[in-house]
């Protein structure tokens, strides 16, 4: 295989999220540890995503319009599974975009 053939790697990821619900005049900061799988290779893939981003609020049944700010803030564990069959590297880029 050529290096643009081969698959995405498939990760099986353990995040922090925050989001902030509105309380009031002001802001309560909350924090939750979810595990994943996932393609993305970074944070700032994952939080670039909105559909990764909903997917996320509505499996923490968050869709409240008193959330705002809602991301992953932290990655605490990384684990590869598998290369994807069906998405390949070479289109990771424009994915992301």
């Amino acid at each position: 295989m050529t290096d643009g053939d081969e698959g995405q790697m498939i990760y099986y990821v353990g995040v922090k999220l925050a989001y902030k619900v509105k309380k009031g005049n002001g802001y309560i900061n909350h924090y939750r540890t979810m595990e994943f799988p996932t393609r993305m290779k970074t944070i700032d893939d994952m939080n670039k995503q909105p559909e990764m981003i909903m997917n996320l609020m509505a499996a923490l049944k968050l869709t409240s319009k008193k959330i705002y700010d809602f991301h992953v803030y932290e990655e605490l564990h990384r684990k590869e599974l598998s290369e994807s069959f069906t998405h390949k590297e070479k289109d990771y880029l424009k994915e992301k975009e």
